[in-house]
């Protein structure tokens, strides 16, 4: 079967058992290897945080879904998590997650590339919100202190959650 098409059923059936949840939602899955040794790996996000309970439940759900597949039953080996804090934030939804939290972004764009660190306070339609932390927010950034600012997310390669130390 082809790469694309095996990940697209897969990717449905995980939406399927995500669905019976509904307060659990897909983060980020992935299919590496082949054969008998191709994994599965699922990534997941709940607002109060994933227990190893939820990872359990999805993973079990996951493959009670995919023996309905004949092209995909007892294909992978499944591994379900949630993502960590250290996890690279690319995509709008990963971003409007983490509003609240201090980032450190990688942009680039017309000035080059550049490293900025502040508080996510908005994700609107096109950009993303941010307000200084003094200091640079734990790794600088040419930011440190001022007004807010505003950063096209289409100047956005990524970003990470900074974890501050009191």
């Amino acid at each position: 079967m082809e790469e694309d098409k095996r990940q697209k059923m897969v990717e449905e059936c995980i939406d399927r058992v995500l669905e019976l949840e509904g307060d659990l939602e897909l983060v980020e899955a992935s299919i590496s290897g082949s054969g008998r040794s191709a994994k599965l790996r699922v990534y997941i996000y709940k607002t109060a945080g994933v227990t190893v309970e939820d990872c359990a439940r999805i993973s079990r759900g996951l493959r009670r879904e995919l023996e309905h597949e004949p092209e995909l039953a007892d294909s992978f080996s499944i591994e379900v998590s949630s993502p960590g804090l250290d996890r690279k934030l690319r995509t709008r939804r990963d971003f409007e997650r983490a509003v609240g939290e201090v980032l450190f972004l990688s942009v680039e764009d017309e000035e080059g590339a550049r490293s900025i660190g502040g508080r996510l306070t908005e994700v609107e339609e096109e950009a993303l919100l941010l307000d200084p932390i003094p200091g640079g927010g734990g790794r600088g950034g040419e930011n440190a202190v001022g007004d807010p600012f505003r950063i096209p997310l289409s100047s956005v390669r990524e970003g990470s959650i900074e974890i501050l130390m009191q």
